[in-house]
């Protein structure tokens, strides 16, 4: 996969966190920090969003499949 070829997401649903606009995600894969997919594009449906970063209630390592929020750029 290209650096900057986006990654298809299964979504949850969106929401807002602090001001942030966000999306609850499944990882598409597995992360040993958060800063794997921050400044990577994401699909979700016919959309593109760049992520700036990502919220958790947990530490440590991402399982692929693990439920995440994303804070997302605008469309890209």
């Amino acid at each position: 996969m290209a650096q900057d070829e986006p990654i298809e997401v299964e979504a949850f649903y969106r929401y807002g966190y602090r001001g942030r606009d966000m999306i609850a995600i499944r990882a598409p894969f597995a992360m040993s920090a958060d800063a794997e997919i921050v400044d990577r594009r994401v699909r979700v449906g016919n959309e593109a969003h760049r992520v700036r970063g990502v919220f958790r209630q947990i530490s440590g390592p991402i399982q692929k499949g693990e439920p995440i929020g994303v804070e997302i750029d605008a469309r890209v």
